[in-house]
């Protein structure tokens, strides 16, 4: 009968199968991506039907390739499915303790929120001693990339051209921030390595977030701290920041070790 490739795009669970194989084998190579010839041979299928299933995989937002290298890793979705696979809720419980210690830390109220598509949604938080009394974030709150301090350091860690890429699609034609401030916000916060906005979206109140690592791909965490301006002043920054960084290590090598 010969190969079981077909000439047309494979379809129903033969499809589901081979996008599956070809995502077990992404991981495989290095960090850097892998090859679509390389992928092809891991998965056992032609080039062309690779390059059909990554190229649906690409815009569903499992894959991302390089656009210098060319070479094909896992996406934000892939990721954020992989944190899913426990549960949010476990994923919370596990995150819970560093949060407290966070807020007990710096005296503040301290968010944890995952990246979703476009936007990020709060998972969790806790209050310091000087809990914040404006109208900020509550859990299962979203806010697009961009908007919130979270938001801002994730889009600062990924590469560029894929920061760039979300800022630039027709979603934020529409947002309550113009894009050149929001693309302001990352550029700083790429220099700073942590996120510092102020008034913007809530008036008065001030919040500085950095991304949790991974060990592999863009990060999808966020942990920020969020105060009034009376009580975030620089010199509140400056104390906390380092308590905020390493807040963001423990809790990525947490997850790390739970996924």
């Amino acid at each position: 009968m010969g190969s079981t490739e077909t000439a047309g795009a494979p379809q129903g669970a033969q499809l589901i199968a081979r996008a599956a194989e070809i995502l077990r084998a992404i991981p495989r190579g290095a960090v850097e991506g892998r090859r679509l010839r390389d992928l092809a041979l891991s998965a056992g299928l032609t080039e062309p039907t690779t390059h059909r299933i990554l190229k649906a995989l690409v815009h569903e937002q499992f894959v991302v390739q390089d656009p210098v290298t060319r070479l094909y890793r896992l996406g934000a979705l892939a990721f954020e499915l992989g944190l899913a696979a426990g549960s949010h809720a476990q994923l919370v419980e596990s995150c819970r303790p560093r949060l407290r210690q966070l807020a007990l830390e710096t005296g503040d109220s301290v968010f944890l929120a995952m990246r979703t598509g476009i936007e990020t949604v709060c998972l969790d938080r806790a209050d310091g001693g000087y809990p914040i009394r404006a109208a900020v974030w509550e859990v299962g709150s979203r806010l697009m990339l961009g908007i919130g301090t979270g938001g801002v350091a994730l889009l600062a860690a990924m590469r560029p051209h894929e920061a760039e890429e979300i800022l630039g699609s027709a979603a934020y034609a529409a947002t309550p921030i113009p894009v050149a401030e929001l693309r302001a916000r990352v550029a700083q916060a790429r220099r700073d390595g942590f996120a510092d906005i102020s008034d913007k979206p809530i008036p008065g109140v001030r919040g500085i977030g950095v991304a949790v690592p991974t060990r592999a791909g863009a990060p999808v965490l966020s942990l920020s701290v969020v105060a009034v301006h009376a009580r975030l002043t620089d010199d509140h920054l400056a104390a906390i920041l380092p308590h905020l960084h390493a807040a963001a290590r423990r809790t990525g090598a947490i997850t790390a070790t739970s996924s």
